[in-house]
Formats: C-alpha cells, sequence, structure tokens
C-alpha cells in the first residue's frame, strides 16, 4: 500500500489565515465557454471545504491545454469561474499572475476562507520544465501545498513535485481516493480479480499487461490490440489494426500470463467490416474466419458471454480501454454490454468495480452504465502507471 502525507494530517495543525496552495486537474471539456464535463470540479470539493472549515485562503493551481508558455486567451481558466461558483458557492477571486506584487495584495486584500483561483500554471515555460526559481517564487506566498491532482501525479512539473521542495506538503482526499479505489481493485481483499484492457496499441500499455499478469487471475484483452496477439497467435486478421513490431512481445506476454497462472483470454469473435465508415455493413464472424478484406471492429457476442460468465465468477474487475471502436455504431455493443453486466453486478454488491483512463471513461459515458460502478478515474496517463506498477513523481514527494 502508499502510504502519503495526508490532509487529516495537516489538519491536526492551527490553519486559520494560512496560505495553502492546491494542485487541482482542471483541464475539463469547454465548448463555446460552456464546460461539458464538471466532474473534476465536484471531486476537488472536499479537500476544499475541509481548509475552508479550517479558515485557509485556498489557492487553486491547475493547467488548461497545451499553451506551450505563452498567454492564449481561449486557453484561460477564467473561464472556468462560473463552473467553480456554481459548485463552492461563492466568490471566486482570480489572479492573472503566479507570483509578485499582485499576487501578495490579492492573498493580503483577501479575507479569511477566500477562494483564489490563478492563471493557468502553463502559460509559464516553467511549469513543464519543473523550474526551480518558479517553484520558489510562487512557495514565497504560501504555508502549505496539496496535491489534489492525481491525474497529472506522472509528471514531474513545477506544480506537482517542485513546490514540494519549498513547503510543506500533502495529499489531498480526491487524490487519496484514487489511490485507494486502485489499489483495492489491484491488491486489497479476497476472491479472483479480473483484468479488461482495450484500446488500440500493445505498445502504449506494454508495462500494464506486464504487471497485471503477476496482480490478476483473469486477464481479457479486447479493442485493437487484441489483433496482436491473434496473429502472434497464428490467426488471419484481415486488414485490421495491428502491431507487426510488437508481435514477439504478445508471445512473450502469453507466456509470461501462463507462468504466473494468469488466464489471458482474447476474443473468439468479431464484429467485421470493410470500412470504418458510418452505415457501414457488417457482420458476425469466429476469430478463425476472417476475410482478408475485413476489419476487426469490436468483439462478437460469443465473447461478450465469455467475458460476462467470467465477472460472474469474480470479486473484482478493473478495466482500461474499450472493447471496440466505441465511436461508430454498432462497434459499441462489446464495451456496452460488458458495462451493463458490471454495472449490474456492482448494484447487487456482487462485485467491486474500477475504470479508468480516457477512453475509458468516455466510452463508459457514452453506454449510461458509468454511474453505477464503484469507481471511475478521471485519469489518463496516471492511472495507466499506477496500473503498471509505476513510480508516480507527485506521488513520491508525498510518501512520508
Amino acid at each position: 500500500m502508499i502510504t502519503l502525507r495526508s490532509l487529516d494530517q495537516l489538519l491536526k495543525n492551527n490553519l486559520k489565515d494560512k496560505i495553502v496552495f492546491v494542485r487541482v486537474d482542471l483541464n475539463i471539456p469547454i465548448k463555446d465557454n460552456v464546460v461539458l464535463d464538471e466532474t473534476r470540479i465536484e471531486r476537488i470539493l472536499p479537500t476544499i471545504n475541509e481548509l475552508k472549515k479550517n479558515g485557509c485562503k485556498v489557492c487553486l493551481l491547475s493547467h488548461f491545454g497545451r499553451p506551450d508558455g505563452k498567454f492564449n486567451k481561449e486557453l484561460s481558466l477564467k473561464q472556468i469561474i462560473p463552473s467553480l461558483k456554481k459548485y463552492i458557492k461563492e466568490e471566486i477571486i482570480f489572479s492573472e499572475t503566479l507570483y509578485g506584487e499582485e499576487v501578495e495584495a490579492i492573498l493580503d486584500n483577501s479575507p479569511q476562507n477566500s477562494i483564489i483561483l490563478f492563471e493557468n500554471t502553463r502559460f509559464d515555460l516553467g511549469e513543464e520544465k519543473n523550474n526551480k526559481d518558479l517553484a520558489k517564487n510562487i512557495s514565497k506566498n504560501a504555508d502549505y501545498f496539496i496535491n489534489d491532482a492525481f491525474s497529472v501525479s506522472h509528471r514531474s512539473h513545477m506544480s506537482t513535485t517542485g513546490l514540494s521542495e519549498f513547503l510543506p506538503s500533502f495529499s489531498g482526499l480526491y487524490l487519496d481516493k484514487e489511490i485507494l479505489m486502485i489499489n483495492k481493485a489491484l491488491n486489497i481483499g479476497d476472491g479472483k480479480r479480473l483484468g479488461i484492457i482495450g484500446g488500440s496499441k500493445i505498445s502504449t500499455k506494454l508495462k500494464v499487461l506486464e504487471n497485471l499478469t503477476e496482480k490478476l487471475d483473469i486477464l481479457f484483452v479486447g479493442g485493437g490490440m487484441a489483433n496482436t496477439f491473434l496473429l502472434a497467435k497464428g490467426y488471419k486478421i484481415g486488414k485490421s489494426l495491428c502491431e507487426k513490431t510488437m508481435l514477439e512481445t504478445a508471445v512473450n506476454i502469453l507466456e509470461a500470463a501462463k507462468n504466473k497462472n494468469c488466464k489471458l483470454i482474447l476474443p473468439v469473435d468479431a464484429l467485421i467490416a470493410n470500412d470504418m465508415e458510418k452505415g457501414t455493413s457488417f457482420s458476425e464472424v469466429m476469430i478463425d474466419e476472417v476475410p482478408d478484406d475485413a476489419l476487426i471492429l469490436d468483439i462478437g457476442p460469443k465473447t461478450i458471454k465469455s467475458i460476462n460468465s467470467f465477472l460472474s465468477s469474480v470479486s473484482t474487475a478493473v478495466w482500461c480501454g474499450p472493447l471496440g471502436l466505441f465511436e461508430l455504431n454498432p462497434f459499441q455493443t462489446g464495451t456496452v454490454s460488458v458495462a451493463r453486466e458490471i454495472s449490474k453486478l456492482t448494484k447487487e454488491k456482487k462485485l467491486v468495480s474500477v475504470a479508468g483512463g480516457g477512453d475509458t471513461v468516455a466510452a463508459l459515458s457514452q453506454s449510461n452504465y458509468n454511474k453505477d460502478f464503484t469507481y471511475i478515474s478521471t485519469a489518463g496517463g496516471a492511472f495507466l502507471e499506477l496500473l503498471a506498477g509505476e513510480n508516480l513523481p507527485g506521488i513520491e514527494v508525498l510518501k512520508k
């Protein structure tokens, strides 16, 4: 288990009028100045509310998009303020700079329990370079630092690791929950564990696959990456997406799973089509009947039935990556069908279910079964790296 210096430890101190900088992740989808998904805002509220209850001035730091160290009005965090106010239910003070006289004046003149949102940290080149001078200048105005942004903790940036060199640092409640739920899915409790790994490429999830064969009893591989495994086993996959440079790696993973008593399962049937155009005709075939001119775009009904059967025999399921081309009807069928079964078993308290990764979250949201999962992580790269057993820089600096 990962043990961190937590917010609970910080709250043992007298925090009245103390200035606490909190790294949050407000890199959220926006269209025409309207926030499309406010999940990340909702999840940082517990940490903010605890600090306010204890009389702190709460300073929020976040990036938004990729401005490459330059001001870009379209990437200003100012546009997030209406959504923040909706949840925090009070005035949000905005600082256009990260440090200097303007910041000092704002902090001096703001009342106790104020919420101050700072401008996009990536408008300064020093953020992604983890510039020590930038971290030192910002830390001069703070008493403590809290990281409540698990989703960026795989990056060694100024606002994830740099500030910890100059300030007493702690984990926030949201970050703690992300780590707890992922660890719970992989390590805690009795019963068998099943993993579902999808997406297009083995190369992006190689270490995840290697680590999960050690942690899990059953591992189902779907999506485009399953094609590479199928080809490595001698199946014809037509003109389907495949990483031919990873064939030997796929064989090694299959062998490793066998040696570690992890049952690695591949699709036994598929939905195929000749192209990926909207309205394209499709058919169901067994996996050994894929024509040379066909594309495998989703798992078939027999594979869905097999996964659902395995789900009923395990106590925990962890999911990362869609099982088909979910953006195109009807190739979301596999993902939706498995999500429905996981949702059902979770509601019946027969399963602990944890999912994460950008495409996974999007696919599950589209399925409308996402609300019943035990936990869905909003993290992408950080979720993958923790599944892979990697050390995350933003977490390492918070360890006891």
